[in-house]
């Protein structure tokens, strides 16, 4: 009833404003303040027209719609003081109570003659003092006229009026009315009443103690609120056991469930406050209180679900099956909605603020101090997120790629905002700094198309010209025929005389890009390179610095004259493989050989039909 009371009481002055001081042949013709005496015939007109509507129509039968009436009758009064300097997100309450206030106390002064109140005609030219504000006789209540706002030029209570109206009728409430009025003491009615839903025969039957005022306001008002808390705090238990109740499940579902609490905040904040100003009609300094605090909440609440829904919009994205879950493009995503949701969030708060009366712009500034400050301290933090952005633009690596970083070697598992994790060959986690993973050189073999295969072999110094010649051109056939060799580069070359060997260099690429399946073809490689060493006659050198007796191997004479010969018909017949084969043979030996190897189960394996093991 409080706030219909207050609403009523500034309606009402509406009301009368609408009813007297505007023709009625013209109903949209606006509200005369263009002088202190229409500011205040219009004042108090339009408050006397709510109260004869309180009086016969509302209080007798309450109900939503009277209510509704009763407000909009209050706005006449209310336009009547200047807000300016009353926060927004409390000026519904506050306007109300200093409308009310300031009626009564106009009602128990004496005021002069309304034709002794300067009128239009009779005010000097703007900018002398007399043209710009009165002061009532004898009191420090002041009209202003306006300078500049949606309504130049008409003569409103001044601000500073406005906010010492409760103090002015404390002052004067002891006082008898000097002025005949629709209903008496309707501060006190509106102080002890509630909304159109506990109507005021109600609140009469009460008992005395539940009437009497406590910090301003009635008991029973205290008592409905200390039944209204408990109800909302329950809500908040279960909606935080319900956000909890999902934390073992998938990111998306976990970002969902943790609306619960910003949400039922967010729709039980105008419900209470609606409860606790309207039915309950909380008044004066209380109601004001509440009132800014339900807008603080509900504008910290927005900024809490824009930070909420942020988390949310970032999975539903990401669980694309084309994202993985740690994947750099997953963390990308997060940044991202998380930085839109952090502005959405700061610039609700920034709102409310600003309807709150806080200064915002010097709020920003200090902010912008601030960071700085702030920024200076946490520099290697912000050193990893540029390292993190670096990576993720950049992409030397990704989730589930195997690399070389520094040192060490690892597969990828996961790259984050502030650092990135890394399972080395030995099954260790090894968690990097951002910013010292982007300075690091990282070998990424995962992207590698070919396997590198390489080797130094070493023949003994007594191997002859023909047999070396016989033994390269082996070996390059040996690569030319395996099927698992690529032939763009697949070399084989004599590369010089170390201190106790002949030196030839193998070069080639394994079209693999499995570490398992590599190591297998290199086993088949060098063993076939091994019985073509045996077959060539030759034997392979090994360095020591170690004296002995013994019995040593020599080559075999037979199979140094066999390679030998073959080499010469291959000179007799122009048809020597030097520097390289021709076009044709190189052609012929293409992929003939047999790999895997007869004899091996992978061989066994492809001749009954069955798939070979990787």
């Amino acid at each position: 009833m409080i706030r219909w009371l207050a609403t009523i009481i500034l309606a009402t002055l509406l009301l009368v404003e609408a009813a007297f001081a505007s023709d009625p042949a013209y109903p949209l013709q606006p509200v005369d303040r263009s002088s202190p005496r229409a500011a205040l015939r219009s004042f108090l007109d339009a408050a006397d027209a709510l109260g004869e509507f309180l009086v016969h129509d509302y209080l007798p039968s309450p109900s939503h719609a009277g209510f509704r009436e009763a407000l909009r009758l209050s706005e006449i009064p209310l336009h009547g003081l200047d807000l300016s300097e009353m926060p927004a997100g409390g000026r519904e309450k506050a306007s109300r109570a200093a409308a009310i206030a300031l009626y009564e106390t106009l009602s128990r002064i004496p005021l002069p003659p309304f034709e002794a109140i300067p009128d239009a005609g009779e005010l000097g030219p703007p900018g002398h003092d007399e043209a710009v504000r009165w002061v009532v006789p004898h009191t420090e209540i002041v009209l202003i006229r306006v300078q500049g706002g949606p309504r130049p030029g008409q003569f409103l209570f001044s601000p500073e009026t406005v906010a010492r109206a409760e103090e002015f009728y404390e002052r004067v409430r002891k006082l008898p009315y000097v002025r005949e009025v629709p209903v008496r003491n309707i501060h006190e009615i509106v102080a002890v009443g509630g909304g159109w839903m506990v109507p005021y025969s109600w609140i009469q039957s009460l008992p005395q103690t539940l009437r009497a005022p406590l910090a301003s306001q009635a008991v029973w008002k205290w008592v409905g609120m200390a039944l209204l808390l408990p109800l909302l705090v329950v809500l908040l238990l279960v909606a935080y056991r319900f956000s909890r109740s999902w934390d073992h499940h998938s990111p998306l579902v976990r970002a969902l469930a943790h609306l619960a609490v910003p949400v039922s905040l967010f729709a039980a904040t105008p419900l209470v406050a609606y409860l606790a100003l309207v039915q309950l009609n909380f008044t004066g300094s209380v109601g004001t209180a509440i009132e800014l605090g339900a807008t603080a909440m509900m504008f910290v609440v927005g900024a809490w679900l824009s930070w909420r829904l942020a988390p949310v919009v970032a999975e539903a994205i990401i669980a694309s099956p084309r994202i993985a879950n740690e994947a750099s493009h997953a963390h990308v995503i997060r940044v991202g909605t998380g930085l839109v949701g952090l502005i959405g969030a700061l610039a609700l708060l920034a709102v409310g603020a600003d309807r709150l009366g806080v200064p915002v712009y010097g709020i920003v500034a200090g902010l912008g101090v601030g960071g700085l400050t702030i920024a200076l301290a946490a520099r290697a933090s912000v050193e990893n997120l540029i390292g993190g952005m670096s990576l993720f633009a950049d992409k030397p690596v990704r989730v589930g790629e195997f690399c070389k970083y520094g040192d060490a070697q690892g597969t990828v598992e996961a790259i984050g905002i502030r650092s990135s994790r890394i399972r080395g060959i030995d099954r260790t986690i090894t968690t990097i700094p951002n910013a010292v993973m982007a300075r690091l050189p990282i070998v990424n073999y995962s992207r590698r198309d070919r396997m590198l295969f390489k080797t130094v072999l070493g023949v003994r110094c007594e191997t002859s010209a023909e047999q070396m010649r016989y033994l390269l051109v082996r070996l390059r056939e040996l690569l030319l025929r395996h099927p698992q060799v690529h032939p763009d580069p697949a070399r084989v070359r004599f590369v010089g005389f170390a201190a106790s060997s002949l030196d030839i260099e193998i070069f080639a690429y394994i079209t693999t890009t499995k570490s398992a399946e590599f190591l297998a073809i290199q086993e088949d490689l060098l063993l076939r390179i091994i019985d073509i060493v045996e077959d060539s006659g030759v034997a392979f050198a090994f360095p020591s610095q170690t004296l002995y007796l013994g019995r040593d191997r020599l080559p075999d004479e037979a199979q140094a004259r066999a390679a030998e010969a073959v080499v010469q018909e291959w000179r007799a017949r122009g048809r020597l493989p030097f520097p390289d084969f021709s076009p044709e043979e190189a052609e012929r030996f293409r992929g003939s050989l047999a790999y895997p190897p007869p004899g091996s189960p992978a061989a066994a394996s492809e001749e009954t039909g069955q798939t070979r093991p990787t």
